[in-house]
């Protein structure tokens, strides 16, 4: 199976000179791996939830924060931590942000809200092959 992922990123306003580029590969992917799915994380506090666990193999992770209480309905601004392993603190995204990167195959990829608010998050990974 083929992934092909696309990143634009364009920027006339930050620097005097445009930035417009577009990176474009085809990756190798096999078992297991997740469809686009929404889970509600827990409160700062709580137990970090397990978006993809530890295997064989580097996974290929799309995590997006969807701006949105565990009801659905509320917004919430609370940053969502990504963790690896635990406990190491990878990125933090705010309302609306999403990440794509590669995941090292022996850990884990959790996510927590960092207050005190539940938030919705979509994700989805494949499996290096």
């Amino acid at each position: 199976m083929a992934l092909i992922p696309t990143l634009t990123i364009k920027d006339t306003t930050t620097f005097s000179d445009e930035i417009n580029f577009s990176v474009t590969d085809s990756l190798t992917t096999g078992a297991p791996s997740q469809s686009l799915t929404k889970v509600a994380v827990a409160a700062s506090g709580g137990s970090a939830t397990t978006l993809v666990a530890a295997g064989s193999a580097n996974q290929y992770v799309f995590i997006k924060h969807t701006g949105k209480q565990s009801d659905g309905s509320t917004d919430t601004t609370n940053q969502l931590a990504i963790e690896l392993g635990g406990n190491t603190d990878l990125l933090r995204l705010s309302a609306n942000e999403w990440c794509f990167f590669t995941s090292k195959s022996d850990e884990a990829v959790e996510a927590l809200s960092s207050s005190s608010q539940t938030i919705i998050v979509e994700y989805a990974y494949w499996t290096q092959a």
